[in-house]
């Protein structure tokens, strides 16, 4: 149904798009000089010569036509007592102020109803029957004619003009409730899955989180690697928990849709805990980050530390203890640039991502689709793949683009 209302919508706006050009006030000065252009044309080429009050009169008819664009109902009864002044006084047949007058009623019918329309045609009608020349007969079907005409084809043109913006606005009123129909559903999707990341997820690493508590205090004699492990395990499970209370609450209240699990502000701080908790499983990493990654965006911000969190946990995956890796992040030229590269392994899995990414043949990856799509929203570029004997994360972002919603 909107589709089709739209394509009607679309056929309305061709046909009045003219006439919306030709009574917008913006137009207003070259429909003038287009006006001037034919009235001067006819007084020079159809006219027989006219005189000096020939063309006083057809010239001062046509600029007093600008006047329609505020004034129609005035102008028009302007209009139309220079063209009886013409009859009566002009030298030769004043065919410039009959066609101005047709358009400044024309205009007139255009932009008013009611009454207005009705009382300037008849002021047109008595110009015409008080011409000097001819019998009663032919100027009274001139006076017909010629103020009859240009009301009709002025009503014509409104009902467009109001039919167009009808069906605009009932395309409208149907966009938004479709767009409401469709959050609501999107509102249930998430609820859904908030409540099956409540039952399931979180109560699971809640129980992980529980247990190791238990054995960290259960075992006060256990080797001091065992027990930072475990303090490590523990601290690891809290802030999971605490991110997945945050991401149910966005996830019950569309309202939160907007907000971030990071402040730009707490961005370096984040990135470091990433770095520290790294070194403490065994890898090498030399990050070089610019203090001006302070001032993105809470999405650009959160995307960072996403890349740098998942880069990690592959490194850690594939390269295993002992890699060696360097991890960049500046700001130049308006745009976030990063770049994260180890050392590679043998069982890294070389994998480009671009418009389709793909996965290794062990099936995961979803974490490197995920980045992808990340980046693609904020209408960056992101690439994961094997750089000689390397393996490189790199992503370029641009800053001060508009959050998708």
């Amino acid at each position: 149904m909107v589709p089709g209302m739209m394509k009607d919508v679309v056929s309305s706006a061709e046909v009045t798009r003219g006439l919306e050009s030709w009574l917008d006030e913006r137009f207003l000065p070259v429909r003038l000089l287009v006006l001037l252009v034919s009235a001067v044309g006819c007084l020079l080429f159809l006219s027989d010569a006219p005189s000096t009050v020939d063309w006083t009169i057809g010239l001062l008819a046509v600029l007093v036509t600008a006047g329609g664009v505020r004034w129609p109902l005035a102008t028009s009864l302007a209009v139309s007592g220079l063209l009886l002044v013409g009859f009566e006084i002009g030298d030769t047949g004043p065919v410039v102020p009959k066609v101005a007058a047709a358009v400044a009623l024309v205009e007139l019918s255009a932009r008013r109803s009611g009454w207005q329309p009705w009382v300037a045609a008849c002021a047109l009608a008595c110009a015409y029957l008080l011409h000097p020349s001819g019998d009663l007969a032919a100027n009274g079907y001139r006076a017909v004619v010629m103020a009859g005409a240009p009301v009709l084809l002025g009503v014509l043109l409104r009902t467009a003009r109001e039919g167009a913006e009808h069906a605009r606005r009932g395309a409208h009123e149907i966009a938004q409730r479709r767009d409401a129909e469709v959050a609501a559903a999107r509102a249930v999707e998430r609820t859904a899955i908030a409540r099956e990341l409540h039952d399931l997820i979180a109560h699971h690493v809640s129980s992980t989180v529980l247990r190791v508590g238990v054995a960290r205090h259960a075992m006060p004699d256990a080797p001091p690697g065992a027990l930072e492990v475990l303090d490590d395990i523990h601290a690891s499970g809290k802030a999971t928990l605490t991110d997945l209370r945050r991401l149910l609450a966005i996830l019950r209240d569309p309202a939160m849709t907007g907000d971030s699990f990071i402040a730009p502000a707490d961005l370096p701080a984040a990135l470091t805990a990433v770095v520290d908790r790294a070194r403490q499983s065994g890898i090498t990493v030399h990050a070089v980050v610019t203090d001006d990654i302070a001032e993105v965006d809470a999405v650009l911000a959160l995307t960072l530390l996403r890349l740098t969190q998942e880069g990690v946990s592959n490194i850690a995956k594939h390269a295993g203890s002992g890699a060696t890796a360097h991890l960049t992040i500046t700001v130049q030229d308006g745009e976030v640039r990063f770049t994260l590269r180890d050392n590679g392994s043998a069982s890294s899995s070389s994998v480009h991502v671009g418009s389709a990414p793909r996965r290794p043949a062990d099936g995961h990856g979803l974490g490197l689709i995920g980045l992808h799509e990340r980046v693609e929203l904020l209408g960056g570029e992101f690439t994961a793949a094997r750089v000689g004997p390397e393996w490189e994360l790199a992503a370029r972002l641009p800053t001060g683009r508009p959050v998708p919603a």
